[in-house]
C-alpha cells in the first residue's frame, strides 16, 4: 500500500472524529434571555343552577320579570302586511367604448363624463358620446 493511500485512508477515518470534537451540546436557549410565562386563561363563567321543584324533582318553569311582561303586553308588534314589490334590478351595463376608427375596445370602461380608461394599457382618453357608448376623440 502506498504512503499516499495510507494517509488518505487515515484522514478519512479521522475526519468524523475531528468534526465531532468541534460540535458540543447546544446552549440553553433561555441562558441569554428571560423566560416570560403567559398568564393563565381566565376561569370560565360559573353556571347558574337550574331551579328544581322540590316536591316532584322536575325543572321548575322560569318566571319572567313583571316589567318585561308589562312591556310585551303594552307594545305588540304591528304587522304591516306584504310590503310593496321592489323591481329586480340587474347589474348596470357599462356603455360600449369605441376607438378612433369605430371598433369596440374590449375591457375599456367609462370612468367619468367624456373620460374613458383602457384597462389593457392603463391609459385615460378623452371621448365623445357616440350612439350607445363613447368614442375616443381623434
Amino acid at each position: 500500500m502506498s504512503p499516499h493511500l495510507r494517509f488518505a485512508a487515515a484522514l478519512c477515518l479521522m475526519w468524523p472524529a475531528a468534526s465531532m470534537a468541534q460540535i458540543g451540546p447546544p446552549p440553553n436557549p433561555t441562558a441569554t434571555r428571560p423566560v416570560v410565562v403567559p398568564p393563565p386563561p381566565p376561569s370560565p363563567m360559573p353556571v347558574r343552577p337550574v331551579p328544581v321543584d322540590s316536591q316532584s324533582g322536575q325543572v321548575a318553569p322560569m318566571t319572567a320579570n313583571r316589567q318585561v311582561q308589562s312591556q310585551l303586553g303594552s307594545h305588540p308588534i304591528q304587522a304591516q302586511g306584504i310590503g310593496p314589490a321592489q323591481p329586480i334590478q340587474g347589474p348596470t351595463l357599462q356603455p360600449k367604448v369605441y376607438d378612433r376608427h369605430g371598433r369596440i375596445i374590449p375591457g375599456a370602461k367609462q370612468v367619468g363624463p367624456n373620460r374613458v380608461l383602457d384597462t389593457r394599457t392603463g391609459k385615460y382618453y378623452d371621448a365623445v358620446p357616440s350612439g350607445d357608448g363613447q368614442q375616443i376623440k381623434p
